[in-house]
């Protein structure tokens, strides 16, 4: 077999004397043969400006507003203090502020690009906020924009509002025949939640069997460090096992 490189010259018509000289100039002239050169970066238009960094100033104003909103919580006589954070704020409903008689405002979280300036000293953020009952159930979640002229609050608003209910968790139980392996899980954390030093509520997602006698209670579990933002959540199911004395916990919750 005769192979042609392009311009028509025959690899077996080349003489040997010439073949190495000419694979040379080919390799040298090649991307092979030279040496790599670093790629190329291309760029489609400009490069974002990093989004500044929120004012500690202002981050410590939501934090010290919601401190007060998370004690008036827990003590509603303490109601006045938070009010008073509030330009205007004598009046405002104590459900907003504190959440509804019997519940507690456990988390709240923002990010940096949050805060909005507005000017003046005034800024505008959005944050999400986490309520529970006494027994550390989570009942509501709220997205709240709050208005800031520090350090006072000059505005809150609820935008959006979920409520946690257990109506459905319950029903699924009582169809399944384990409503008692629902209500030992339900005791379990409600001692977790007692136990934390932190602000800490649970949230019992589903229930369902997973083999004989057996029983899979997926729940989330929240803590948060009492007037700073953020909180941790962990998704930690419950093994639950039928035996003589009752329902008794397989795997327990961290």
């Amino acid at each position: 077999m005769t192979f042609v490189r392009k311009g028509g010259t025959s690899m077996h018509a080349t003489p040997r004397a010439t073949l190495v000289p000419l694979v040379l100039a080919i390799l040298a002239a090649s991307p092979l043969g030279a040496a790599a050169a670093p790629p190329t970066e291309i760029r489609l238009g400009k490069a974002s400006a990093p989004a500044p960094k929120a004012d500690p100033v202002q981050i410590r104003a939501v934090e010290r507003f919601f401190t007060a909103r998370q004690s008036a919580g827990m003590d509603r006589s303490r109601l006045p203090a938070a009010r008073a954070m509030v330009t205007g704020g004598a009046a405002m409903d104590a459900a907003i502020l504190a959440g509804a008689p019997g519940q507690v405002l456990v988390a709240f979280d923002f990010t940096d690009g949050a805060i909005e300036r507005l000017g003046n000293g005034r800024f505008r953020v959005a944050v999400y906020s986490l309520f529970a009952d006494r027994q550390g159930r989570v009942v509501e979640s709220r997205d709240e924009v709050l208005t800031f002229a520090a350090p006072m609050c000059t505005s809150l608003k609820v935008a959006g509002t979920m409520h946690w209910g257990t109506e459905e968790v319950t029903k699924a139980a009582s169809r399944l025949h384990v409503s008692q392996a629902l209500d030992r899980a339900d005791e379990f954390l409600q001692g977790w939640a007692t136990r934390q030093t932190r602000f800490a509520a649970y949230s019992i997602e589903d229930v369902y069997p997973t083999a004989v006698n057996r029983v899979m209670i997926p729940c989330l579990q929240f803590s948060a460090t009492p007037g700073k933002r953020g909180y941790d959540v962990v998704d930690a199911p419950i093994m639950i096992r039928r035996a003589s004395k009752g329902y008794q916990i397989e795997a327990q919750a961290n």
